[in-house]
Order: C-alpha cells, then sequence, then structure tokens
C-alpha cells in the first residue's frame, strides 16, 4: 500500500514539475523575427534565380512583372507572403517557403495593359510582420 502512495505522490510531483515549464519551445523556434530580407527586387525576368531588367517604371505591355526576394537569417523553415496591389487594392497574395537561413525565392504577376497605375508589392513574414514594401509604376 505504501508503495501505491509513494508512486502517486512521485507521478502529481512530476506532472506539478511539467506544468511548471514553459513549452512555449516550438514557437520560439519557429517565429520569425529574426527573417530579413537582403534584396527586395521589382523586375521582368528571372535567370538562374538571379533578377533581370529591375526597374521601377514599367510599360503597360510588360505583360509579366516578378518580385525576387532573398530572405536571411530564418533558423526553421518558414514563408514570406507577397502581396501585390494596383492603386490600393489588393490584386493578389503568393506564401513562398523559406527552407534556409540564406534563401532565394520570387513570385509574378501577370500585366494587363488596363492595369495601369502605382503599384506595390509587400512582403511580409508568415506572422504578418512587414519586412519591405516596393514601390514601382505600371504606364
Amino acid at each position: 500500500m505504501k508503495t501505491i502512495h509513494a508512486r502517486i505522490l512521485l507521478f502529481t510531483s512530476m506532472l506539478l514539475v511539467l506544468a511548471l515549464i514553459p513549452w512555449n519551445l516550438t514557437a520560439q523556434e519557429n517565429t520569425d523575427s529574426n527573417i530579413q530580407l537582403a534584396e527586395a527586387i521589382i523586375c521582368r525576368s528571372i535567370e538562374n534565380r538571379t533578377p533581370i531588367a529591375s526597374a521601377s517604371v514599367f510599360s503597360d505591355n510588360v505583360g509579366q512583372i516578378y518580385c525576387f526576394t532573398k530572405v536571411v537569417g530564418a533558423t526553421t523553415d518558414t514563408a514570406i507572403i507577397h502581396h501585390w496591389y494596383l492603386n490600393g487594392k489588393l490584386k493578389a497574395s503568393v506564401t513562398l517557403p523559406v527552407r534556409s537561413a540564406s534563401w532565394r525565392t520570387w513570385s509574378s504577376k501577370k500585366i494587363t495593359p488596363d492595369e495601369t497605375g502605382d503599384w506595390m508589392v509587400e512582403v511580409v513574414t508568415e506572422d504578418g510582420n512587414a519586412l519591405e514594401s516596393i514601390l514601382f509604376l505600371v504606364q
């Protein structure tokens, strides 16, 4: 009988100790507070993971535009999001994986001749933290 009571006391003590340990380690490991952008470029194409023909003004017949980003500082697999805006209205959101401490990634947007105006790509973390806003014009 004493053995059962001792085991119950030991088990209860272990539960109490476990309850006092902060178990948010996963949240800390997956935080993207260390992520930074080493590069954020709007361009006409990507070749061999390199932006080609970067600019801040494009003609209305450009066809397709790319947002190239180089992410540094990730400690675990995470993601960033490219939000594409035209004249303040959200046109597209693209979630892109980030799988190492130095990661190049990009999204693209087809531009039709009637989509002229002020464009912006907002780059944010999975948590919604803004990393960069890139402005460009389509005319």
